[in-house]
């Protein structure tokens, strides 16, 4: 047997006895599906630690100190590229300790702000945006028709569809309401009608969408169930 296949057959034993750990937690919760999801997270965490130092921090942070040399770090070009980001990373090192830990705010403050303004632009020119456009091509017969070959009372049904979901489901996310005069402060009876459409029509969204990942999980459960059956056929 040749070193390349006792390798493959070592990975298939292993990556089997993966398997049936975790499956066990089918069962209950035990210690081999703990060590096999601890052993997930601490290779997944490495992995992730390993990118960040060979494609950021070592050729952003520690190669520029020997390819520049001393002049070229004090140069006034490498302020905002080297020296500013050796200054945010040593204060996000002081967080070790419960004595400097308040001096950590400025680069946890940097960060959280930059990572929700790239996820609150890239929700809304991703996915906000080019779905209200989608939206509203598909009431045009002109873009729909040719794609989708839909014609005549078909259309108009699907139109009316997509606009009476896509305004109650909307209108179910109105908060604003009207106060009566007991006090209480009540939807109008049509805005409380619209927003019970909204609510159905979430629902059906959510029950297809648990459908599609119920049916992600079985399929993945069937490919595991093949392979450990392919794994332990090839072990005779």
């Amino acid at each position: 047997m040749t070193e390349v296949s006792i390798i493959d057959l070592l990975g298939t034993i292993v990556a089997a006895l993966l398997t049936v750990m975790v499956l066990s937690y089918l069962f209950r919760d035990n210690f081999l599906f703990r060590f096999a999801v601890y052993l997930f997270i601490g290779a997944a965490s490495g992995y992730a630690g390993s990118i960040a130092w060979h494609n950021v921090l070592k050729p952003g942070l520690i190669d520029p100190f020997f390819s520049q040399g001393l002049a070229g770090i004090l140069d006034s070009s490498s302020i905002m590229t080297l020296i500013v980001p050796w200054l945010l990373v040593i204060t996000l090192l002081l967080r070790i300790s419960p004595l400097t830990s308040r001096y950590s705010g400025l680069p946890l403050a940097l960060l959280v702000g930059v990572g929700a303004a790239v996820v609150v632009g890239g929700a809304i020119t991703g996915t906000l945006i080019p779905q209200s456009l989608a939206s509203m091509d598909s009431l045009n017969p002109a873009e729909v028709a040719p794609a989708t070959g839909e014609t005549g009372f078909e259309r108009i049904i699907n139109v009316l569809i997509m606009l009476v979901g896509t305004i109650s489901t909307l209108s179910y996310f109105r908060f604003s309401t009207q106060r009566a005069p007991s006090g209480r402060a009540d939807l109008s009876p049509l805005m409380e009608w619209v927003s019970i459409v909204g609510r159905l029509f979430i629902a059906v969204t959510f029950g297809v969408m648990y459908a599609g990942a119920l049916s992600a999980t079985i399929v993945i459960l069937a490919e595991r169930l093949q392979f450990l059956w392919t794994a332990v056929s090839s072990l005779w």
